[in-house]
């Protein structure tokens, strides 16, 4: 007869033991997350994060790039935060829907995050994937933007195990906020008290802050004064709110079919620049007066019927470059300044998901008609990262893409994860605050 204290010995190590040299070759989310007639279509896209495609197994983090040609994957072996970010929100949704190898990879990937050389807890821009490590190029750049979605992303997955019994889970929670920890005298340094504003971030190759500022509230940027100041608040170096409540926003007016739309401009005209927060953020409950969103959204819609290409946005090129895309009615640089985008005739399908989070039935009969119009642009680990009105496709999936393609469709729950762990720590109501100065500014 084997003893009691034995016998739970015997089954914990059993059960470290199936943790073991994980491989993630499926996964799935709750039902409820998946959009009806689309199911499909999602799974294609949510397999670019298995191990082998997307996800370097042994770097326990997803290829910035990767190449699918005639169904083989050829990756492209550097990464930044961001795609990291996503990529365990993700695991935290495979994990809640019965996935214990996910568990196990969220573990190893904040693992590999508290592993990494950073600046000052700041992590760098992008990194090599070398024998399964992450090393910083030559050029040590620190951005704002990258460490504050790697931050709101790591909140959600704290947010999901706030209040678990479970020792793994408990883990999980430990590991975040040691991440966390580290990175409150980084996001000082990067802040410029003359000039009230967040610099884009660091140089360590020069030792001195990046040229420009974080000075727009259209950009994907914006998160970064935001989280500054939850994690500096309280403490001598505090990063004030007035550092996210100064940044600039501008909005274009048109009457379009007797109709009037005041659209939210973006720096390029590229919708994600617009919408990436929001993956994190319930921003449509923040900002005083959503219909900016709306018509922002109205106008890529109506551009992407008349075009038979999906939203426009910064995207790879069909010919396997990259481009900052953007439409010029939409675009600051354009209306304020007279500076063209680099091209409106060509979109990527994963600023098209990201209206999910505006009007989830057309994002869904958009997506819809343009794989209809353009087949090829499913491949057998996810959609091609952009289309062109000519019909040319891209060969190129960018996790940071396919990411916000998924989390897109993931953000309700990501949502409640994150403003889960911002209550937890008596962050919320001050990003409240910040977010009432979400107004336009007059010219």
């Amino acid at each position: 007869m084997i003893k009691k204290s034995l016998l739970s010995a015997i089954i914990l190590s059993s059960s470290f033991s199936a943790f073991s040299d994980v491989t993630i070759k499926e996964l799935s989310v709750s039902e409820q997350l998946i959009p009806y007639g689309f199911e499909q279509e999602f799974q294609n896209n949510l397999d670019f994060f298995l191990d082998g495609v997307g996800v370097d197994q042994k770097a326990k983090v997803p290829y910035d790039t990767i190449f699918v040609r005639d169904g083989i994957v050829d990756p492209q072996y550097y990464v930044n935060t961001t795609e990291i970010g996503f990529y365990l929100n993700i695991l935290v949704e495979a994990h809640k829907d019965g996935s214990n190898h996910a568990l196990k990879r969220i573990i190893e990937t904040l693992d590999v995050l508290l592993e990494t050389p950073t600046w000052n807890g700041l992590y760098f821009w992008p990194y090599d994937i070398v024998g399964g490590k992450l090393q910083p190029t030559e050029e040590g750049i620190v951005p704002a933007v990258d460490n504050a979605n790697l931050a709101f992303s790591l909140a959600g997955v704290a947010g999901a195990y706030l209040d678990s019994k479970n020792n793994r889970e408990k883990e999980v929670v430990k590991k975040v906020e040691e991440i966390i920890a580290r990175q409150v005298e980084g996001w000082y340094k990067i802040y410029d008290p003359e000039r009230g504003l967040l610099y884009a971030g660091w140089s360590a190759k020069d030792n001195a802050p990046l040229g420009y500022y974080v000075d727009r509230k259209a950009n994907e940027s914006r998160l970064a004064p935001v989280w500054a100041h939850l994690v500096t608040k309280g403490s001598e170096k505090e990063v004030p709110k007035t550092a996210f409540s100064d940044m600039e926003l501008y909005t274009g007016n048109y009457t379009i079919d007797e109709r009037n739309y005041y659209p939210m401009l973006t720096w390029d005209g590229a919708y994600f620049q617009g919408m990436l927060p929001s993956i994190l953020l319930n921003e449509r409950k923040l900002i005083p007066d959503y219909s900016i969103i709306e018509d922002m959204t109205k106008m890529q819609k109506m551009h992407s019927e008349d075009n038979n290409i999906p939203f426009v946005s910064s995207a790879a090129t069909t010919d396997d470059g990259y481009a900052a895309f953007g439409i010029n009615k939409i675009s600051e640089a354009y209306v304020r300044f007279g500076h063209e985008s680099p091209g409106e005739k060509t979109g990527t399908p994963h600023a098209t998901a990201l209206s999910y989070m505006v009007n989830p039935w057309d994002a869904v009969n958009l997506l819809k008609t343009i794989k209809e119009q353009h087949p090829e642009i499913e491949s057998p680990y996810g959609w091609y990262d952009s289309v062109d009105t000519e019909g040319k496709i891209s060969t190129k999936i960018l996790s940071l893409d396919q990411g916000m393609m998924i989390g897109s469709f993931l953000s309700p729950s990501i949502n409640e994860k994150v403003d889960n762990y911002l209550k937890h720590k008596g962050y919320y109501e001050h990003v409240v605050e910040m977010y009432q100065s979400f107004t336009p500014d007059s010219e």
